[in-house]
C-alpha cells in the first residue's frame, strides 16, 4: 500500500492512504502529493490514482464583436505599415546580393592582376640584372 504525503499551502501532512488522502484533497483540491516512487511533488490533479472532484470552469465569454473588429483593423493597418518594410527588405537584399557578385568578381579582377604586377616585376628584375653584368663586363674591358 501506498503512502502518500500531501502538501497544502506549504504544510506537509501525512503519511496517508489512499483514502485518507482522498479525503483531505476533497478539502483542499489545490494540494501537491508525493510518494516514494516520485522524483518531486506533483499536482493532485495529475495524479490519476486520487478521486478528484472538480467542476469544470465556466465556459469563456463570447469577445464582443466591436473588440475583434477593432483588433482586425489594427492587424490590417499594421499590415499596410509593413508592406513598405517588406518591399525595402527585399531590395536591399537583391543589392547586397549584387554587391557581393561585384566584390567577388573585383577580388578575381585584383588576384589576377597582382599576379600580372609580380609576373612583371620578376621580369623586370632579371632584364635588370642581366643589364648589371653586361655593364659590369663592359666596364672590366674598357679598363
Amino acid at each position: 500500500m501506498k503512502e502518500w504525503y500531501l502538501s497544502h499551502q506549504g504544510e506537509i501532512s501525512g503519511p496517508f492512504g489512499l483514502t485518507e488522502a482522498n479525503l483531505f484533497i476533497a478539502a483542499h483540491p489545490d494540494s501537491y502529493a508525493w510518494e516514494p516512487s516520485f522524483a518531486q511533488w506533483v499536482p493532485v490533479s495529475h495524479i490519476d490514482e486520487f478521486e478528484l472532484k472538480l467542476t469544470p470552469p465556466p465556459p469563456p465569454k463570447a469577445v464582443p464583436e466591436t473588440l475583434i473588429e477593432r483588433v482586425f483593423a489594427k492587424e490590417q493597418g499594421l499590415k499596410q505599415s509593413l508592406e513598405p518594410i517588406a518591399a525595402s527588405l527585399t531590395s536591399l537584399q537583391q543589392s547586397l546580393s549584387t554587391l557581393g557578385a561585384d566584390i567577388k568578381g573585383s577580388k578575381t579582377v585584383t588576384q589576377s592582376l597582382n599576379q600580372e604586377v609580380n609576373q612583371t616585376l620578376r621580369t623586370i628584375n632579371e632584364q635588370y640584372e642581366a643589364l648589371q653584368k653586361k655593364l659590369a663586363g663592359f666596364a672590366v674591358r674598357q679598363g
